[in-house]
């Protein structure tokens, strides 16, 4: 049986607002419905910069960078989502 490959992403928003969870977590949801794959990782939200919201969490998935990225970012545009990042993590 061959091994599953799984990649880890990091979903940010930038504008670290008070929304900022509620709106990556949408955005999760949204891209599973098209058929993206990604599973939020556990305790993974966290605060940047003095900010008092969190405004990342870490999500893996079977697809490559490359593929995930393009249909990313046009799912997130189509869903007034397109300040969201999507950045390849370690």
């Amino acid at each position: 049986m061959a091994k599953k490959t799984v990649n880890k992403y990091e979903i940010i928003d930038p504008r670290q607002t008070e929304q900022s969870l509620d709106q990556i977590l949408d955005s999760i949801q949204i891209l599973n419905q098209s058929g993206l794959q990604l599973t939020p990782e556990d305790g993974t939200g966290h605060y940047s910069g003095g900010y008092n919201h969190v405004n990342s969490m870490y999500v893996t998935g079977p697809i490559g960078f490359q593929q995930l990225i393009r249909r990313a970012n046009e799912i997130l545009f189509q869903n007034g989502m397109e300040h969201l990042r999507i950045m390849e993590a370690s």
